[in-house]
C-alpha cells in the first residue's frame, strides 16, 4: 500500500473521530506503522499523546482534542462509533475533565479523569485516571462523539472527591446559568453529603451557596424557578394557593386557563415558582 492511500484510509476512520485516529485504529484500516511515520513528517497528521494520531486541519481544539485522545487510547482497537453502542459498559469522561469538557468553572488537573465500572478491561494511560463506578443512563450523555457525565452528575462526582469548594462554587454557578442542571434535583442528591462535605443542608442557604455573585436577572427561567422553589418555599406555596383559589372562582376566558392549575398541582407549582422567582429578580435590579 502506497503512503497516499494509507493517507486515504487514515482519513476515512479520521472522518467519523473528530480527525482522531490511534496507532491501533490506523493498523486495523490496513495502514503501516511506517506510513504513520511518513504522514507526521509530510505534515498531513500530528501525534498527540498515548499513540493517538490527528488529521491535520481537524476541527477540534488542543483541549477538546487531548480528552478525545484519551477516551480513544482506553480502547485503542476500537473505533469510536463501536464504543459509543455500549457507553454505559464503557469509560466515560468525568469530574473534573467533564467540567472542562462543558466550560464550566477552571478546574486544575494535569490528569484526564474518566469513570467506568471494573470489569471495563481499559488500557491504562500516563496522566489519565480511571474511577470505577457504574453509572445510571441518565447520568451520562455523548457530546461531541465522546461519553461524559452529565453537568449534574460532574458536580455531585466534584463533591463526593473534595474538590476545591470555590471552584465547585464556579462550576455550579457556571451551569446554572447556562440552564444545564435543574437546581431543585441537585440539592436533593447533594443534601444527604452535606455533613460530610461542609456543604449547607437546607434550600435556602444552598440556593445562596449555588448563585453566589450570580444576579437573579441572569438566571434563565428554569433555574429562576428552581432558586424560587428552594429560597421562598413558603412564598411559593402562598401564590399556588392563590392561583388554586382563584382558578375556583372564574369560568372561561381566562377562567378555563386557571382550571389547568387546578388540575395539574406540579404546573400550578411551577407556575407559582416562576411567579415569585421573577418578581425577586425584578426587585433586585
Amino acid at each position: 500500500m502506497t503512503w497516499e492511500k494509507s493517507f486515504y484510509e487514515f482519513s476515512l476512520v479520521a472522518g467519523r473521530q473528530h480527525g482522531l485516529v490511534t496507532a491501533a485504529q490506523a493498523e486495523r484500516a490496513g495502514v503501516a506503522p511506517g506510513d504513520l511515520d511518513h504522514l507526521v513528517e509530510a505534515g498531513l497528521i500530528r501525534e498527540h499523546d498515548w499513540s493517538v494520531f490527528q488529521l491535520s486541519g481537524a476541527p477540534l481544539s488542543v483541549r477538546r482534542a487531548s480528552l478525545h485522545a484519551a477516551w480513544l487510547a482506553l480502547r485503542p482497537r476500537d473505533f469510536a462509533w463501536e464504543r459509543l453502542s455500549a457507553v454505559h459498559t464503557d469509560a466515560v469522561l468525568s469530574h473534573g475533565s467533564a467540567a472542562r469538557f462543558f466550560g464550566l468553572g477552571a478546574v486544575p488537573s494535569a490528569q484526564v479523569s474518566f469513570t467506568a465500572p471494573g470489569d471495563a478491561g481499559l488500557e491504562t494511560l500516563r496522566a489519565a485516571t480511571v474511577h470505577t463506578a457504574s453509572l445510571a443512563p441518565e447520568d451520562v450523555m455523548v457530546s461531541d462523539g465522546i461519553p461524559v457525565t452529565t453537568p449534574h452528575r460532574t458536580i455531585v462526582d466534584l463533591v463526593r472527591d473534595w474538590a476545591d469548594p470555590g471552584e465547585v462554587g464556579r462550576v455550579m454557578a457556571d451551569a446554572l446559568r447556562r440552564d444545564l442542571i435543574d437546581l431543585p434535583a441537585l440539592h436533593a442528591d447533594l443534601a444527604p453529603l452535606a455533613g460530610r462535605y461542609d456543604l449547607p443542608s437546607d434550600g435556602p442557604r444552598f440556593a445562596d451557596l449555588l448563585l453566589g455573585d450570580l444576579p437573579l436577572s441572569a438566571l434563565p427561567r428554569r433555574s429562576l424557578r428552581g432558586h424560587a422553589l428552594l429560597r421562598h418555599p413558603d412564598r411559593v406555596d402562598a401564590v399556588q394557593r392563590a392561583l388554586a383559589g382563584a382558578s375556583s372562582d372564574r369560568t372561561g376566558g381566562a377562567g378555563a386557563d386557571l382550571a389547568v392549575l387546578a388540575r395539574d398541582a406540579e404546573f400550578a407549582r411551577r407556575v407559582a415558582a416562576e411567579i415569585v422567582g421573577k418578581a425577586e429578580a425584578d426587585g433586585r435590579r
